[in-house]
C-alpha cells in the first residue's frame, strides 16, 4: 500500500499534469515515473498508467500533442488524484467516476 505522503505526491503530479495548458514532456516524464514506480502497490495508479501512455498522443510529423489531443484525459487525472488522496480502491473509482 502506498503511503500517505506518496499518494499526496502523485496526486499533485497528476494534477499538475491535468492543469498544462502547452505539452511539458517534463511534467509528464515526472507524472509518468511516480506513477509507474508505484503501480505495483495500487490497482488505481496501474489503471491510470495506460491513459498516460497513450496521453502523448503524438501523431506522424509532430514532436509533441496538441493541447486539443490531451483535453480528454484532463478530467480523469483530476478524478484519479482526488481518488488517491481519497484513499479509493479502483472498483469505488470506477463506481464514482465511470
Amino acid at each position: 500500500m502506498l503511503d500517505d505522503v506518496k499518494r499526496v505526491e502523485i496526486a499533485t503530479a497528476l494534477e499538475d499534469l491535468a492543469a498544462q495548458v502547452v505539452w511539458s514532456a517534463d511534467v509528464w516524464q515526472q507524472c509518468y515515473d511516480l506513477v509507474g514506480a508505484n503501480a505495483e502497490e495500487d490497482d488505481l495508479l496501474g489503471y491510470v498508467h495506460d491513459d498516460l501512455i497513450h496521453y502523448t498522443g503524438t501523431r506522424l510529423l509532430r514532436s509533441a500533442p496538441l493541447p486539443k489531443d490531451f483535453g480528454p484525459y484532463r478530467q480523469e487525472f483530476r478524478n484519479v488524484a482526488t481518488a488517491l488522496r481519497a484513499r479509493m480502491s479502483l472498483a469505488d473509482y470506477k463506481k464514482s467516476y465511470e
